[in-house]
Protein backbone atom coordinates (compact mmCIF):
# COMPACT_ATOMS: atom_id res chain seq x y z
CA UNK A 1 0.00 0.00 0.00
CA UNK A 2 2.97 2.36 1.06
CA UNK A 3 4.56 1.76 -2.10
CA UNK A 4 1.57 2.29 -4.10
CA UNK A 5 0.75 5.36 -2.40
CA UNK A 6 4.44 6.68 -3.17
CA UNK A 7 4.47 6.09 -6.91
CA UNK A 8 0.57 7.57 -7.45
CA UNK A 9 2.17 10.84 -5.58
CA UNK A 10 5.33 10.86 -7.86
CA UNK A 11 2.83 10.35 -10.76
CA UNK A 12 3.12 13.46 -13.26
CA UNK A 13 0.05 15.32 -14.38
CA UNK A 14 -0.90 14.78 -18.29
CA UNK A 15 -0.81 18.07 -19.97
CA UNK A 16 -3.42 18.97 -23.33
CA UNK A 17 -1.71 19.22 -26.62
CA UNK A 18 -2.11 22.61 -27.41
CA UNK A 19 0.16 23.44 -24.06
CA UNK A 20 2.91 21.30 -25.48
CA UNK A 21 2.68 22.82 -28.97
CA UNK A 22 2.86 26.25 -27.57
CA UNK A 23 6.16 25.93 -25.28
CA UNK A 24 7.96 22.89 -27.27
CA UNK A 25 8.91 24.77 -29.95
CA UNK A 26 11.42 27.18 -27.71
CA UNK A 27 12.43 24.23 -25.90
CA UNK A 28 13.65 22.50 -28.74
CA UNK A 29 15.50 25.96 -29.98
CA UNK A 30 17.19 25.85 -27.16
CA UNK A 31 18.36 22.62 -26.11
CA UNK A 32 19.71 21.93 -29.65
CA UNK A 33 22.53 24.78 -29.49
CA UNK A 34 25.64 23.41 -29.46
CA UNK A 35 28.00 23.70 -27.28
CA UNK A 36 25.05 24.14 -24.57
CA UNK A 37 25.70 27.30 -23.05
CA UNK A 38 23.08 27.40 -20.42
CA UNK A 39 24.83 24.81 -18.08
CA UNK A 40 28.15 25.86 -16.13
CA UNK A 41 30.95 23.33 -14.51
CA UNK A 42 29.87 22.80 -11.21
CA UNK A 43 32.99 23.99 -9.64
CA UNK A 44 34.47 27.40 -11.54
CA UNK A 45 37.37 28.50 -9.07
CA UNK A 46 40.03 27.36 -11.68
CA UNK A 47 38.11 29.29 -14.43
CA UNK A 48 37.79 33.63 -15.52
CA UNK A 49 33.82 33.38 -14.34
CA UNK A 50 32.95 36.68 -16.92
CA UNK A 51 28.98 34.91 -16.59
CA UNK A 52 28.40 36.26 -13.56
CA UNK A 53 27.47 39.82 -12.49
CA UNK A 54 29.21 40.09 -8.92
CA UNK A 55 31.07 42.73 -10.34
CA UNK A 56 33.07 44.08 -7.31
CA UNK A 57 33.16 40.59 -6.33
CA UNK A 58 31.51 41.18 -2.53
CA UNK A 59 29.31 38.32 -2.26
CA UNK A 60 31.92 35.92 -0.58
CA UNK A 61 34.15 39.24 0.83
CA UNK A 62 34.87 38.54 4.61
CA UNK A 63 32.99 41.15 5.96
CA UNK A 64 29.86 40.72 3.90
CA UNK A 65 30.11 36.87 5.07
CA UNK A 66 30.19 37.73 8.52
CA UNK A 67 27.38 40.47 8.33
CA UNK A 68 24.93 38.24 7.47
CA UNK A 69 26.48 35.26 9.65
CA UNK A 70 25.81 37.68 12.70
CA UNK A 71 22.47 38.75 11.37
CA UNK A 72 21.80 34.67 10.79
CA UNK A 73 22.89 34.33 14.77
CA UNK A 74 20.91 36.99 16.40
CA UNK A 75 16.97 36.12 17.24
CA UNK A 76 15.45 37.75 14.28
CA UNK A 77 12.32 39.91 15.38
CA UNK A 78 11.07 39.99 11.82
CA UNK A 79 7.27 39.18 10.84
CA UNK A 80 8.32 37.73 7.37
CA UNK A 81 5.30 40.12 6.12
CA UNK A 82 4.98 43.05 3.40
CA UNK A 83 7.05 46.00 4.86
CA UNK A 84 3.70 48.21 4.40
CA UNK A 85 2.47 45.94 7.60
CA UNK A 86 5.43 46.32 9.87
CA UNK A 87 7.48 43.18 8.16
CA UNK A 88 10.86 45.18 8.05
CA UNK A 89 13.63 44.10 10.68
CA UNK A 90 15.87 46.91 12.21
CA UNK A 91 18.66 45.88 8.85
CA UNK A 92 16.52 46.39 6.29
CA UNK A 93 15.69 49.52 7.71
CA UNK A 94 19.66 50.23 8.37
CA UNK A 95 20.16 49.80 4.79
CA UNK A 96 17.80 51.81 2.94
CA UNK A 97 18.82 54.55 5.25
CA UNK A 98 22.62 53.55 3.69
CA UNK A 99 21.02 53.33 0.35
CA UNK A 100 19.34 57.10 0.63
CA UNK A 101 22.37 58.38 1.19
CA UNK A 102 24.41 56.83 -2.04
CA UNK A 103 21.52 57.24 -4.42
CA UNK A 104 21.18 60.93 -2.93
CA UNK A 105 16.79 59.65 -2.75
CA UNK A 106 14.65 61.16 -0.66
CA UNK A 107 13.57 57.36 0.24
CA UNK A 108 13.79 53.67 -0.99
CA UNK A 109 11.27 50.66 -1.25
CA UNK A 110 12.87 47.42 -1.37
CA UNK A 111 11.62 44.81 -3.74
CA UNK A 112 12.20 40.71 -3.98
CA UNK A 113 14.16 41.26 -7.63
CA UNK A 114 15.20 44.09 -9.64
CA UNK A 115 12.63 42.60 -12.14
CA UNK A 116 9.92 43.21 -9.84
CA UNK A 117 10.62 46.66 -8.75
CA UNK A 118 11.07 47.66 -12.54
CA UNK A 119 7.51 45.51 -13.40
CA UNK A 120 5.77 47.16 -10.08
CA UNK A 121 7.14 50.76 -10.63
CA UNK A 122 5.58 51.00 -14.08
CA UNK A 123 2.54 49.14 -13.14
CA UNK A 124 1.97 51.56 -10.54
CA UNK A 125 2.47 54.99 -12.45
CA UNK A 126 1.69 54.26 -15.95
CA UNK A 127 -2.22 54.67 -16.43
CA UNK A 128 -4.11 52.65 -19.21
CA UNK A 129 -3.40 53.81 -22.56
CA UNK A 130 -0.49 56.06 -21.54
CA UNK A 131 2.19 56.67 -23.50
CA UNK A 132 5.56 54.76 -22.48
CA UNK A 133 8.56 55.41 -24.51
CA UNK A 134 11.05 53.20 -24.33
CA UNK A 135 14.68 52.64 -25.39
CA UNK A 136 14.83 49.43 -27.72
CA UNK A 137 16.92 47.72 -25.90
CA UNK A 138 16.11 48.74 -22.23
CA UNK A 139 15.48 45.72 -20.25
CA UNK A 140 12.37 43.24 -20.69
CA UNK A 141 11.31 44.02 -17.27
CA UNK A 142 10.35 47.89 -18.07
CA UNK A 143 8.86 46.06 -21.46
CA UNK A 144 6.65 43.82 -19.34
CA UNK A 145 6.11 46.28 -16.39
CA UNK A 146 3.98 48.32 -19.83
CA UNK A 147 2.11 45.58 -20.77
CA UNK A 148 1.16 44.71 -16.97
CA UNK A 149 -0.19 48.54 -16.59
CA UNK A 150 -2.16 48.58 -19.82
CA UNK A 151 -0.06 51.45 -20.97
CA UNK A 152 0.64 51.93 -24.66
CA UNK A 153 4.83 50.86 -25.13
CA UNK A 154 6.36 53.58 -27.89
CA UNK A 155 9.74 51.86 -28.64
CA UNK A 156 12.16 54.63 -29.44
CA UNK A 157 15.87 54.17 -31.28
CA UNK A 158 18.39 52.86 -28.49
CA UNK A 159 20.62 55.56 -27.13
CA UNK A 160 18.44 58.05 -29.21
CA UNK A 161 17.28 61.43 -27.76
CA UNK A 162 16.31 63.01 -30.60
CA UNK A 163 14.33 60.60 -31.61
CA UNK A 164 12.96 60.84 -27.82
CA UNK A 165 11.69 63.91 -28.54
CA UNK A 166 10.70 63.84 -32.38
CA UNK A 167 7.73 60.73 -30.85
CA UNK A 168 7.48 62.58 -27.43
CA UNK A 169 5.75 65.71 -29.72
CA UNK A 170 3.67 63.20 -31.51
CA UNK A 171 2.13 61.31 -28.91
CA UNK A 172 2.52 63.50 -26.04
CA UNK A 173 3.46 63.54 -22.49
CA UNK A 174 4.23 60.01 -20.65
CA UNK A 175 7.01 57.83 -18.85
CA UNK A 176 10.46 57.49 -20.40
CA UNK A 177 12.32 54.65 -19.63
CA UNK A 178 15.96 53.76 -20.30
CA UNK A 179 18.61 52.02 -18.74
CA UNK A 180 21.98 53.78 -17.00
CA UNK A 181 24.03 51.22 -18.76
CA UNK A 182 22.48 48.70 -21.37
CA UNK A 183 23.21 44.82 -20.40
CA UNK A 184 24.09 43.73 -24.08
CA UNK A 185 26.15 46.29 -25.33
CA UNK A 186 27.41 48.03 -22.24
CA UNK A 187 26.21 51.14 -23.66
CA UNK A 188 25.34 54.28 -21.49
CA UNK A 189 23.16 57.01 -22.72
CA UNK A 190 23.67 60.53 -22.21
CA UNK A 191 21.18 61.07 -19.16
CA UNK A 192 21.11 64.77 -19.02
CA UNK A 193 19.62 64.65 -22.72
CA UNK A 194 16.40 63.02 -21.70
CA UNK A 195 16.27 64.60 -18.49
CA UNK A 196 15.83 68.17 -20.48
CA UNK A 197 13.72 66.28 -23.10
CA UNK A 198 11.38 65.21 -20.11
CA UNK A 199 11.27 68.31 -18.35
CA UNK A 200 10.53 70.32 -20.99
CA UNK A 201 7.78 67.89 -22.18
CA UNK A 202 6.69 66.94 -18.57
CA UNK A 203 7.69 63.26 -18.92
CA UNK A 204 8.62 61.60 -16.06
CA UNK A 205 11.95 59.72 -16.65
CA UNK A 206 12.55 56.04 -15.35
CA UNK A 207 16.25 55.21 -15.14
CA UNK A 208 16.86 51.49 -14.46
CA UNK A 209 20.35 51.32 -12.47
CA UNK A 210 20.92 47.85 -12.06
CA UNK A 211 24.22 47.34 -13.87
CA UNK A 212 25.61 51.36 -12.98
CA UNK A 213 25.07 51.36 -9.00
CA UNK A 214 27.48 50.68 -7.19
CA UNK A 215 29.99 51.25 -10.39
CA UNK A 216 30.00 54.99 -10.83
CA UNK A 217 29.17 58.10 -8.91
CA UNK A 218 29.95 59.56 -5.59
CA UNK A 219 29.56 57.05 -2.94
CA UNK A 220 28.61 54.27 -5.69
CA UNK A 221 25.38 56.04 -6.46
CA UNK A 222 24.97 55.18 -9.88
CA UNK A 223 25.10 57.30 -13.07
CA UNK A 224 22.33 59.94 -12.24
CA UNK A 225 24.76 61.03 -9.10
CA UNK A 226 27.95 61.14 -11.33
CA UNK A 227 26.19 63.43 -13.42
CA UNK A 228 24.62 65.87 -10.89
CA UNK A 229 21.30 64.31 -11.97
CA UNK A 230 19.90 62.56 -8.92
CA UNK A 231 17.33 65.20 -8.17
CA UNK A 232 16.06 65.63 -11.64
CA UNK A 233 15.94 62.02 -11.94
CA UNK A 234 11.52 60.88 -11.15
CA UNK A 235 12.51 56.77 -9.91
CA UNK A 236 15.55 55.02 -10.23
CA UNK A 237 15.37 51.65 -10.16
CA UNK A 238 18.45 49.24 -8.85
CA UNK A 239 19.41 45.23 -8.83
CA UNK A 240 21.08 44.36 -5.45
CA UNK A 241 22.75 41.36 -7.63
CA UNK A 242 25.13 43.35 -9.88
CA UNK A 243 27.81 45.21 -7.71
CA UNK A 244 26.31 44.24 -4.32
CA UNK A 245 26.43 40.73 -5.06
CA UNK A 246 23.40 39.97 -3.37
CA UNK A 247 19.58 38.86 -4.07
CA UNK A 248 16.52 41.55 -4.66
CA UNK A 249 15.93 45.48 -6.05
CA UNK A 250 14.75 48.61 -4.85
CA UNK A 251 12.80 51.68 -6.34
CA UNK A 252 14.16 55.62 -5.25
CA UNK A 253 12.42 58.61 -4.97
CA UNK A 254 11.29 61.34 -3.30
CA UNK A 255 10.28 60.65 -0.13
CA UNK A 256 6.46 61.67 -0.38
CA UNK A 257 6.44 59.68 -3.96
CA UNK A 258 8.19 56.80 -2.37
CA UNK A 259 4.98 57.35 0.44
CA UNK A 260 2.82 56.87 -2.07
CA UNK A 261 4.07 54.11 -4.11
CA UNK A 262 4.33 51.87 -0.89
CA UNK A 263 0.97 50.36 -0.84
CA UNK A 264 0.38 50.86 -4.75
CA UNK A 265 3.12 48.70 -6.01
CA UNK A 266 1.92 45.54 -6.08
CA UNK A 267 5.35 43.40 -5.64
CA UNK A 268 6.17 45.73 -1.93
CA UNK A 269 2.46 44.87 -1.16
CA UNK A 270 2.33 41.74 -1.98
CA UNK A 271 5.50 40.59 -0.91
CA UNK A 272 7.54 39.57 2.45
CA UNK A 273 9.93 42.34 3.33
CA UNK A 274 13.97 41.89 2.94
CA UNK A 275 14.80 39.73 5.41
CA UNK A 276 17.52 40.95 7.94
CA UNK A 277 19.88 38.47 6.51
CA UNK A 278 20.56 39.72 3.59
CA UNK A 279 19.73 43.15 4.20
CA UNK A 280 22.90 42.99 6.96
CA UNK A 281 24.70 41.80 3.60
CA UNK A 282 23.43 44.32 1.42
CA UNK A 283 25.00 46.75 4.02
CA UNK A 284 28.20 45.65 4.57
CA UNK A 285 28.85 45.38 0.55
CA UNK A 286 27.61 48.85 0.16
CA UNK A 287 30.15 50.28 2.60
CA UNK A 288 32.68 48.71 1.19
CA UNK A 289 31.38 50.11 -2.18
CA UNK A 290 31.55 53.61 -0.45
CA UNK A 291 34.64 52.99 1.45
CA UNK A 292 36.87 51.73 -1.84
CA UNK A 293 35.95 53.54 -4.98
CA UNK A 294 39.27 51.72 -6.75
CA UNK A 295 37.15 48.75 -7.03
CA UNK A 296 34.54 49.72 -9.16
CA UNK A 297 37.37 52.29 -10.73
CA UNK A 298 39.94 48.63 -11.32
CA UNK A 299 36.91 47.06 -13.07
CA UNK A 300 35.43 49.55 -15.80
CA UNK A 301 39.40 50.10 -16.82
CA UNK A 302 39.64 46.54 -17.35
CA UNK A 303 36.39 46.53 -19.28
CA UNK A 304 37.34 49.74 -21.25
CA UNK A 305 40.89 47.57 -21.83
CA UNK A 306 39.69 44.46 -23.20
CA UNK A 307 36.87 46.47 -25.57
CA UNK A 308 40.30 48.31 -26.59
CA UNK A 309 42.04 45.05 -27.29
CA UNK A 310 39.37 43.65 -29.02
CA UNK A 311 38.27 46.52 -31.14
CA UNK A 312 42.15 46.86 -32.21
CA UNK A 313 41.66 43.52 -33.83
CA UNK A 314 38.54 44.58 -35.98
CA UNK A 315 36.07 43.14 -33.07
CA UNK A 316 32.85 45.14 -32.99
CA UNK A 317 32.10 46.21 -29.19
CA UNK A 318 29.15 48.84 -30.02
CA UNK A 319 31.21 51.39 -28.07
CA UNK A 320 31.24 49.76 -24.77
CA UNK A 321 33.39 51.67 -21.95
CA UNK A 322 31.93 50.05 -19.24
CA UNK A 323 32.47 46.50 -17.17
CA UNK A 324 30.06 44.98 -19.95
CA UNK A 325 32.01 43.57 -23.45
CA UNK A 326 29.85 41.92 -25.53
CA UNK A 327 30.75 40.08 -29.52
CA UNK A 328 27.56 40.40 -31.58
CA UNK A 329 26.57 37.24 -34.28
CA UNK A 330 23.33 37.02 -36.11
CA UNK A 331 23.53 33.16 -35.90
CA UNK A 332 22.73 31.60 -32.45
CA UNK A 333 25.04 28.54 -33.23
CA UNK A 334 28.38 31.19 -33.95
CA UNK A 335 27.80 32.53 -30.80
CA UNK A 336 27.34 29.70 -28.84
CA UNK A 337 30.42 28.10 -30.85
CA UNK A 338 32.48 31.03 -29.37
CA UNK A 339 31.27 30.46 -25.95
CA UNK A 340 32.67 26.70 -26.06
CA UNK A 341 35.95 28.09 -27.66
CA UNK A 342 36.40 30.11 -24.45
CA UNK A 343 35.46 27.77 -22.11
CA UNK A 344 37.97 25.18 -23.43
CA UNK A 345 40.47 27.71 -22.43
CA UNK A 346 38.80 27.98 -18.62
CA UNK A 347 37.03 31.84 -19.91
CA UNK A 348 32.91 31.31 -19.36
CA UNK A 349 30.68 33.91 -20.90
CA UNK A 350 26.90 34.41 -20.93
CA UNK A 351 25.49 33.49 -24.48
CA UNK A 352 22.46 35.34 -25.41
CA UNK A 353 19.74 34.49 -27.53
CA UNK A 354 16.14 35.06 -28.06
CA UNK A 355 14.13 35.94 -26.27
CA UNK A 356 17.06 38.17 -24.76
CA UNK A 357 17.63 39.82 -27.40
CA UNK A 358 15.82 40.06 -30.95
CA UNK A 359 15.36 37.11 -33.19
CA UNK A 360 18.29 37.18 -35.84
CA UNK A 361 20.70 38.52 -33.46
CA UNK A 362 22.82 36.81 -30.70
CA UNK A 363 26.04 37.43 -28.53
CA UNK A 364 28.97 36.85 -26.26
CA UNK A 365 28.77 38.93 -23.20
CA UNK A 366 31.53 39.51 -20.74
CA UNK A 367 31.22 40.73 -17.53
CA UNK A 368 34.36 42.20 -16.33
CA UNK A 369 35.11 42.08 -12.72
CA UNK A 370 37.37 44.02 -10.21
CA UNK A 371 40.11 40.64 -9.11
CA UNK A 372 41.33 41.38 -12.98
CA UNK A 373 43.88 42.53 -13.86
CA UNK A 374 46.02 43.65 -17.45
CA UNK A 375 47.67 40.15 -17.90
CA UNK A 376 44.23 38.62 -17.01
CA UNK A 377 42.68 40.62 -19.66
CA UNK A 378 45.41 40.20 -22.54
CA UNK A 379 44.53 36.39 -21.97
CA UNK A 380 40.63 37.05 -21.90
CA UNK A 381 41.23 39.26 -25.25
CA UNK A 382 43.84 37.07 -27.05
CA UNK A 383 41.99 34.33 -26.74
CA UNK A 384 38.60 35.64 -28.07
CA UNK A 385 40.56 36.90 -31.32
CA UNK A 386 41.93 33.73 -31.63
CA UNK A 387 38.75 31.89 -31.51
CA UNK A 388 37.10 34.34 -33.54
CA UNK A 389 39.32 33.58 -36.31
CA UNK A 390 39.20 30.10 -36.41
CA UNK A 391 35.81 30.50 -36.47
CA UNK A 392 36.01 32.96 -39.62
CA UNK A 393 34.36 35.17 -37.86
CA UNK A 394 36.83 37.52 -37.34
CA UNK A 395 36.67 38.97 -41.17
CA UNK A 396 33.11 39.47 -40.35
CA UNK A 397 33.17 41.29 -37.35
CA UNK A 398 35.73 43.55 -39.18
Amino acid sequence: MGAEATQKDCAEPVYPGWLEQHVRRHREFIENLDPFPFEQPSDISSYYSLHQNDYLRLANHPAVVQARSQANGRTRIESFSSSVFGGASSEHDAFVDLLKSSLQAGDALLTTAGYTANVGLIDAIAAEGMPVYIDSDAHASLADGIRLSGARALFVRHNDPNHLEKRVRIHGPGAVCIDALYSTDGTTPDVAAYVDICERHHCILVLDEAHSFGMYGARGGGRAVEAGLANRVHFRTVSLSKALGGHGGLVAGSADMMRSLKTRMRPVLFSSATSSVLAAGHRAALEIVIAEPQRAEHCLAMGQLLAGQLAAHGVDTRGSRSQIVSVFFENPHDACRLYGELREKRILTSVFVYPAVPMGMSLVRFSVYADLGEADIRFISSSTVAALARMGALRRQA
